[in-house]
């Protein structure tokens, strides 16, 4: 495979332009949600032991801060899904099914050990299905991705082991294998 290639289904313009446009997404959602997050929290500090309980001004504090968190949510999440689903994309034309898969194991994951309390003996049993599904994601990458013969390492830096070159960093794959 000649250096100069495209690897990815994706040119590298398109690739580049999603990932600016789901960084900025997170990070105006983030500005959002804290924004929304600090209005009900001053709000319901200058409120507190002035107005009763009972009043809708209390409503209206707890469906900002409800927002605040639903933004945050969702900011984070919508553009997650995204990059996991465009990522596996571009890669192979199945590889949205290893991202779904990933991002769904990480959810689950999240939901089931960060809601136990809530989920009882079922928290544990999402936390490890979540985790199961995210291996099972991780592997299906690692399958898209050999079939379709994209540049893979593993580890970082110096010490990265080529699974796609052949042996470490640099080396060039043997004539008898296949790349």
């Amino acid at each position: 495979m000649p250096e100069d290639r495209n690897p990815y289904r994706f040119g590298f313009s398109f690739m580049e332009r999603w990932t600016r446009w789901l960084k900025a997404a997170i990070w105006i959602s983030l500005a959002t949600a804290l924004a929304l997050g600090a209005i009900g929290l001053v709000a319901g500090g200058t409120m507190d032991g002035r107005v009763p309980a009972e009043s809708p001004w209390w409503t209206a504090v707890w469906t900002v801060l409800g927002a605040a968190a639903a933004v945050l949510a969702l900011g984070i999440l919508v553009p997650l899904l995204a990059a996991f689903v465009l990522g596996g994309l571009a890669i192979h034309r199945y590889g949205w099914i290893p991202g779904l898969a990933a991002f769904a194991g990480i959810l689950g994951t999240a939901v089931g050990f960060g809601l136990d309390d809530y989920l009882g003996d079922r928290g544990a049993t999402v936390g490890l299905a979540g985790i199961a599904v995210l291996v099972a994601g991780v592997l299906g990458f690692f399958l898209v991705g050999c079939l379709a013969k994209v540049p893979m390492w593993i580890g970082t830096g110096g010490a990265r082991l080529s699974l796609t070159r052949g042996g470490a960093e640099g080396e060039r794959p043997s004539r008898g294998g296949r790349r």
